[in-house]
């Protein structure tokens, strides 16, 4: 859902209530079964509520709500729906701000904020004046049926205006037009040297564009709120039916089916929000974010729609059927203001007339704005001497000794850990100034993935459960880089399923000092080899659940017992290892939490490590921005990469995975930031991030072509691409795809869990 005020929510309120009492599904169908219907009573309701003057501008009469209070309004159509000539009133009211005019068109502005008229909005049709009177026929447009003007696009011996047209006249002619969903009151308007009221002569194919984007980013909150209620049917039709003896909703396949609509809504959502913002800030990048949201949307909701209607089997396809309803309603809303084709060659447009230049975020706070710029001058000065050309031909040795100098160099400048308190060596601010930094950070290949664990991953944790004493003394080495932590969850049989660890913990004393003495095993666990602490989930109870018997605890990886023994991967590094455990003796002031309540402290743990670390967007250390530059820049068959459909297809695809990540990044960010425990949709970054790094590493090689195979470690970006592709270790770490599915589906979704054997059984019985 859009961000909205309390009076917003207030307003969201009421739609709810009224469309959702509307949206009676006999009614429905009843719309739906003659051609260019149209729900009169809804509208004469939504009038008296004052709803077609909710966005205008308080200057033109209107109640000065913006295009986010349409957005309500439009989130609750999706619901139900219910469709309603809402739009083309804003669409009016911007034009007329756009052309400085006034007099009676501001009067047909009033009729229709009054609700005593309905406006429509024509796409695409190619219209003429001849001698100042209109001709030409329209496509088939929504509304157009029971409109009393409308607003159209056309050409006066070469010059382009806009026109506003009494439809009343003798010389319009409204053919009704039978349709897939027939609720929108769809027409054919004729004209035939028809009178038109000039609205724009400068500019007008630009204004029109722009109208026509406006309308495309409401028609996006629309579709992202179709496609969650045709999600949710599935999901609620999936919990009743019962077949093969079971619950429809208990077989993964149906469970993963439901989960995939949800990333692709969320996708869709995080685009809009940020198309939405930079329409607000009266940023020019709206534009492109208004495109890319209409595709997003267009997708999820085509999706959902279509797997609701295969979760219902049979019955979906059937007249009776709920689900043809956002079927329907999907493929329409798809069409009427152009296919997705057409708007993704529009982004490709806008993207492009700034040669592909990135622009400035949109800030979420205004106070973040004066921060990326300290920060960007901060690192201007500061990062060259740490990053780029100074890293190669380094060893590892020596690159490891340069990334704790200018972890140090961060601490100086007040730059190190910024979402941590002050009083253990962070900045004390808020995790989005954290997230800011970040992006900026990331536009130098600087030596920092050695503690990316140990300070966005592991101290946020530590510093919450650990005594008071060892915060003091422990966080501020590690913010500083001088000590490196590594995380040990993982176990040759206990990967994906943590609750199986078998890492033994027994009570024990030495010396005087309660603690715990620990033996088994630890796998997969990063940097390990060069770790000074390990945050550790071992068995300390074998007679209950498995999930009952675990603790966390931390310690010192120069400890006696503790080995550790690199692991090569088939990239060629050797960052993770295998770590063993013979005998070590842990105090017991070492624990994390409450004993048998680790696993909920390594849950806590892992959905931070699922939406933190660094904010990390880039494809194998190269951007998506530098991806876009290479399509540019190399060719295929003779002509730019870029203008190849199946590339533009692929790198739009990214875009939208990139602003929808961002969304969903600072969703979860800032609940961590407001001390909440970061819900399991982090789980949807890790799961698009991983597959698009393979896919995007991939497409880059392709573009380079045989120049690709070079995986020299001290390469150029080639390198950077290659080992994106080979190393897919991205989306196994910290939970399989299959994995994330299903924890989306079941603790997001509600969803049965799947059939556990082992499920509150003591973990001793198990083999």
């Amino acid at each position: 859902m859009i961000a909205i005020n309390e009076d917003l929510q207030a307003i969201q309120d009421q739609a709810a209530r009224f469309l959702t009492e509307r949206a009676d599904p006999e009614y429905l169908k009843a719309l739906l079964d003659k051609p260019a219907s149209f729900d009169s009573e809804s509208w004469g309701s939504t009038a008296e509520m004052g709803w077609p003057m909710l966005a205008v501008d308080e200057a033109q009469g209107g109640l000065g709500l913006g295009l986010r209070g349409l957005a309500v309004l439009a989130q609750e159509m999706g619901r139900t729906t219910v469709s309603l000539p809402l739009l083309a009133v804003y669409q009016l009211a911007q034009i007329l701000k756009a052309s400085n005019t006034g007099g009676d068109k501001n009067e047909v502005l009033d009729g229709l904020m009054a609700g005593s008229g309905i406006a429509c909005f024509v796409c695409a049709s190619p219209l003429a004046l001849v001698a100042g009177k209109l001709q030409g026929c329209t496509v088939a447009t929504p509304f157009a049926a029971v409109a009393d003007y409308a607003i159209a696009l056309a050409d006066d011996g070469g010059q382009k205006k806009l026109v506003l047209v009494n439809l009343a006249n003798a010389a319009v002619t409204k053919e009704a037009v039978p349709a897939i969903d027939q609720a929108r009151a769809q027409a054919r308007l004729h004209f035939t040297d028809a009178e038109v009221t000039v609205l724009v002569t400068d500019n007008a194919e630009q204004i029109q564009a722009d109208a026509l984007a406006v309308a495309a980013l409401l028609t996006a909150v629309e579709q992202s709120a179709g496609a969650e209620a045709a999600m949710l049917l599935a999901r609620d039709y999936a919990l009743e039916r019962k077949v093969f003896g079971q619950t429809l909703g208990a077989f993964q396949a149906i469970k993963h089916k439901i989960a995939d609509m949800y990333w692709r809504i969320e996708l869709a959502r995080g685009c809009v929000d940020d198309a939405l913002l930079a329409y607000e800030a009266g940023d020019d990048s709206w534009r492109e974010l208004a495109a890319a949201s209409r595709v997003a949307a267009i997708e999820a909701y085509e999706f959902s729609a279509k797997e609701s209607m295969q979760t219902f089997g049979g019955l979906g396809s059937t007249w009776e059927g709920l689900p043809q309803h956002h079927y329907r309603r999907s493929r329409v809303l798809a069409l009427e203001l152009g296919s997705r084709l057409e708007w993704r060659e529009r982004f490709f447009s806008y993207r492009l007339a700034d040669s592909g230049n990135e622009r400035e975020p949109i800030e979420a706070l205004p106070e973040l704005g004066a921060y990326r710029q300290q920060a960007r001058e901060w690192l201007a000065e500061n990062a060259p001497a740490f990053s780029g050309e100074v890293r190669k031909g380094l060893s590892f040795e020596e690159d490891l000794a340069l990334g704790r100098q200018w972890q140090a160099k961060k601490v100086e400048g007040g730059f190190a850990c910024i979402n941590l308190p002050a009083e253990y060596g962070g900045a004390g601010l808020t995790e989005l100034h954290k997230i800011v930094f970040g992006e900026e950070e990331l536009k130098y290949l600087l030596p920092t993935e050695y503690f990316v664990i140990s300070t966005a991953q592991l101290m946020a944790i530590f510093l919450r459960y650990a005594p008071e004493q060892a915060r003091r003394e422990l966080g501020p080495k590690a913010i500083r880089g001088e000590q490196i932590w590594c995380q040990m969850f993982s176990e040759p049989g206990a990967g994906s399923d943590l609750a199986a660890v078998r890492l033994k913990a027994e009570r024990h004393s030495k010396d005087g000092v309660e603690g715990w003495l620990l033996n088994g095993q630890k796998l997969w666990t990063s940097w390990a080899q060069v770790a000074d602490w390990g945050f550790i989930v071992a068995r300390t109870n074998s007679d209950g659940p498995k999930h009952a018997g675990i603790t966390c605890f931390y310690a010192d990886m120069h400890s006696q017992g503790i080995s550790v023994r690199p692991i090569r991967r088939m990239a060629g590094h050797d960052d993770v290892n295998e770590v063993f455990f013979d005998n070590v003796f842990i105090p017991d002031t070492q624990r994390l939490g409450d004993e048998g309540r680790g696993f909920a402290v390594a849950m806590e743990m892992l959905m931070i490590e699922r939406v933190a670390g660094v904010y990390d967007e880039s494809i194998g250390g190269m951007s998506l921005n530098a991806l876009f530059e290479h399509a540019q820049q190399y060719d295929i068959a003779g002509a730019p990469a870029i203008a190849d459909g199946e590339i533009r297809a692929t790198l739009l695809e990214a875009y939208i995975e990139r602003q929808g990540l961002r969304s969903i990044y600072r969703r979860g960010m800032a609940a961590v930031g407001n001390g909440k425990e970061p819900g399991p949709e982090a789980g949807i970054r890790k799961l698009i991030m991983g597959r698009a790094r393979q896919r995007l590493g991939a497409l880059a090689l392709d573009l380079i072509g045989p120049d690709g195979i070079e995986m020299d470690p001290q390469g150029d970006f080639r390198t950077d691409y290659a080992w994106s592709w080979i190393d897919p270790a991205g989306r196994i770490a910290g939970g399989t795809d299959e994995v994330l599915l299903n924890t989306i589906a079941e603790r997001v979704l509600g969803l049965p869990q799947d059939y556990r054997p082992d499920k509150n059984k003591p973990f001793k019985e198990l083999s």
